[in-house]
């Protein structure tokens, strides 16, 4: 909820204004926020996945130039093969966790169009309830007006039967 409408929203029990909508626009906003949460958990999970690909990714790569360099100076066919062996299954847990990233991505994706959406709503309903608001404003004012200008009519009426009344 925006920090200029939660004065007027709390204020509002004051000025004897009830709005049909604040209630829908806290739980807008409550929405919004739980929202916002899953967003940020997402997106958490996304920056782990893709630092876990980062550094699989690098010991991958690490290990083949380790492979390299030994090979070059002679190594016994079978160390020869288990490196190979060793390599392919880096190779797969780098897709296994290529999937992984792509998964949070997409979640991270999700959650932040329910969060997109979730705000729109929090913010239409905070137009909802302004307009409401400065419609209620104005006919308060003129309420305010009428009964200030029937008081001053009646003064002035009360002054004139006073007036008459002194006259005769």
């Amino acid at each position: 909820m925006s920090s200029w409408l939660r004065p007027c929203i709390e204020g509002i029990g004051k000025s004897m204004f009830k709005s049909q909508y604040a209630l829908l626009l806290r739980l807008a906003s409550e929405n919004q926020q739980a929202a916002a949460e899953r967003m940020r958990q997402a997106q958490g999970r996304l920056k782990a996945a893709e630092e876990r690909l980062h550094q699989l990714d690098e010991f991958r790569e690490e290990y083949r130039g380790r492979s390299l360099v030994q090979g070059a100076q002679g190594i016994a066919p079978v160390l020869w093969q288990d490196f190979q062996r060793f390599l392919l299954r880096l190779n797969e847990a780098v897709d296994t966790q290529q999937g992984e990233v792509d998964r949070a991505m997409q979640r991270f994706l999700l959650e932040r169009q329910g969060w997109q959406d979730a705000r729109k709503r929090e913010k239409a309903f905070e137009k909802l309830l302004e307009r409401e608001k400065m419609l209620w404003l104005l006919a308060e004012g003129r309420r305010q007006q009428k009964i200030s200008d029937e008081f001053a009519t009646r003064q002035f009426w009360d002054r004139q039967n006073v007036t008459q009344d002194e006259a005769s």
